[in-house]
């Protein structure tokens, strides 16, 4: 296991160096409830959107003295950022922390075209409104508890195309592909 998390940090961090070369991938969303500079574990194993291309994706898997050197080569205003996140992470319970990694390695298993169409999800979900956030995480909190054959029911069912715009739902097709299989 603590093999493929290196070869998913070694493959998570190449993706981030291009997601900044390319102008840089937004911040991961705050957990719901949870208020900007707070950190604090969400209650229940809601799917929170972390960028997987983030930096501080990239040192959830790394040990203290490893993240402490990466942290060094950021301003002090995104290495608090960064810290917060991690921090965030730290807090969850194990069994939390491993739903997270297996979306990171997920993520690092995808064909690069695939990990930049999840990147631009990502920023598209990161322009909604408030409120169609809360409405997208609530749809990914539930198709994370589905099989993927009815995952892929779910997606295209007539009430979920009615209820969502064709914007929206690639989001959440797209997210869909990182959540765990059951």
């Amino acid at each position: 296991m603590r093999m493929i998390a290196k070869a998913a940090l070694l493959l998570l961090t190449a993706a981030g160096l291009y997601a900044q070369q390319a102008g840089g991938s937004p911040e991961p969303e705050a957990a719901p409830g949870v208020q900007p500079g707070a950190v604090k574990a969400p209650k229940a194993a809601a799917p929170i959107l972390i960028n997987p291309a983030s930096p501080a994706a990239r040192l959830m898997l790394a040990t203290p003295d490893e993240r402490e050197r990466a942290l060094a080569s950021f301003p002090p205003e995104r290495q608090t950022q960064i810290r917060r996140q991690l921090q965030w992470f730290d807090s969850l319970p194990r069994p939390q922390q491993q739903v997270q990694i297996r979306r990171l390695e997920r993520f690092a298993k995808l064909p690069q075209a695939a990990r930049l169409r999840i990147r631009q999800r990502i920023q598209d979900f990161n322009l909604l409104p408030p409120a169609r956030k809360q409405a997208l995480r609530r749809v990914l909190q539930n198709l994370e508890s589905l099989a993927p054959r009815q995952r892929a029911n779910r997606l295209n069912s007539k009430a979920f195309q009615d209820r969502f715009s064709p914007a929206e739902r690639a989001i959440l097709a797209d997210l869909a592909a990182l959540l765990p299989p059951m």
